[in-house]
C-alpha cells in the first residue's frame, strides 16, 4: 500500500537554534512521501543559512503579519492528504508518522489525535519531560480541551478536507487563534481515531510562545480567550455542551483577569472584566468569590 501523502507545515522566526532538531525529527520518521514546508518571517540569525542545507525542505520566505499569517500559508500551499503543525522549537518522536499513516488508511477517517509532553533541557543538556498529556480524556478533541482545557493542537492531524471545511486559522486572534480553529473542527464533529501513544513533543525554554510566565503576554492570552469564548457565546445556534464548555471558560478567565486587576489597583479593569463576567453568567459574583477565596488559600499555603 502505498503511504499517504503527509505535509507537516512548520511557521518560524529567528529560531535556527532549534530548527535544525525539528527538521531533523521529521527526517528520522523515515516515512515515504512526506513533504515538509517551512514559512519563514525573513530571519536574520542564521535560519536562512540552515535552510539552504536542507535541499528536500520546501521553503517559503517572506514577512507576515503573525504566527497564524504564516501557519495558513503553509496550509494552503502544502499538497498532502494529510497535514501536520510542527513549532520550529518543537520535534515528532520517533515512529509517529507510521501510526498517523495507519489510522488514515481508512478513508473515512478525517482526524488523527495523540498524546502530547512537554520537556525541558536541564543545565547538564539532559532532557526532563516537565508534564505529559496521555489517555483518551486528555488527547481527544473535546469540547472541554479545546476551552478551558489543554487543547495540544500540535498532537492532531487532519485531512485537507477538514480545512476545506472549516476554514483556516483566523487572524484577529494572534496569539490563541488556534482555540478558535479547534472549535470549529470539534463542532464540525470529525470521524476520528486515538492513538494511544505520544505523537508530538513541546519544548519548554525561555523563548517558546506557548510556555511563559511573562504578565503581559499572559493578559495578551486571556483577552483573547474572552474574545472567543464571547463570539461562541453570542450564537443562538452554540450547542448547550459547547455553551456549557464557554461559559466555564469565559468564567475562569475573566475571574483571573479581574484578580490581577485587583491585586495591581487597577479597579477599572477589574470593573470592566466584572461587567464582561455578569454578561456572561448572572452567577458571576459567586463563582469570582471562589476564586478570590481560592487565590488567599494559595497565597496563605504557599
Amino acid at each position: 500500500m502505498t503511504a499517504p501523502q503527509i505535509s507537516i507545515v512548520t511557521p518560524c522566526l529567528n529560531r535556527a537554534h532549534f530548527l535544525g532538531e525539528a527538521i531533523g525529527s521529521v527526517l528520522a520518521q523515515n516515512h515515504d512521501g512526506v513533504e515538509h514546508i517551512i514559512v519563514d518571517g525573513m530571519s536574520t540569525d542564521g535560519t536562512v543559512e540552515l535552510l539552504v542545507r536542507h535541499s528536500h525542505l520546501r521553503v517559503i520566505r517572506e514577512p507576515d503579519r503573525s504566527l497564524y499569517d504564516a501557519l495558513n500559508k503553509g496550509l494552503r500551499a502544502a499538497t498532502g492528504d494529510i497535514i501536520g503543525h510542527l513549532n520550529s522549537d518543537d520535534l515528532y518522536p520517533p515512529g509517529t508518522f507510521a501510526e498517523v499513516a495507519k489510522a488514515f488508511a481508512d478513508p473515512q477517517i478525517d482526524a488523527v489525535y495523540g498524546g502530547a509532553e512537554i520537556f525541558e533541557d536541564d543545565q547538564s543538556g539532559e532532557r526532563q519531560t516537565r508534564h505529559s498529556f496521555t489517555g483518551r480524556t486528555a488527547a481527544e478533541l473535546s469540547l472541554a480541551n479545546v476551552t478551558y482545557g489543554s487543547p495540544i493542537t500540535n498532537a492532531r492531524f487532519f485531512r485537507r478536507r477538514v480545512y476545506d471545511r472549516v476554514g483556516y486559522l483566523d487572524l484577529r486572534y494572534r496569539i490563541a487563534s488556534d482555540r478558535d480553529f479547534l472549535m470549529r473542527v470539534a463542532l464540525s464533529e470529525p470521524r476520528a481515531a486515538l492513538l494511544d501513544r505520544v505523537v508530538y513533543l513541546y519544548r519548554m525554554h525561555s523563548g517558546s510562545l506557548t510556555f511563559h510566565a511573562d504578565p503581559a503576554a499572559e493578559n495578551k492570552v486571556r483577552e483573547e480567550c474572552l474574545a472567543i469564548a464571547e463570539e461562541y457565546l453570542a450564537k443562538s445556534e452554540l450547542p448547550p455542551e459547547a455553551r456549557r464548555c464557554c461559559r466555564r471558560w469565559h468564567e475562569r478567565e475573566s475571574a483571573q483577569a479581574a484578580l490581577r486587576a485587583m491585586r495591581a489597583g487597577e479597579w477599572a479593569r477589574f470593573q470592566d472584566y466584572a461587567a464582561r463576567g455578569l454578561r456572561a453568567n448572572a452567577l458571576w459574583p459567586v463563582m469570582f468569590a471562589r476564586h478570590l477565596g481560592g487565590d488567599l488559600l494559595q497565597r496563605i499555603r504557599g
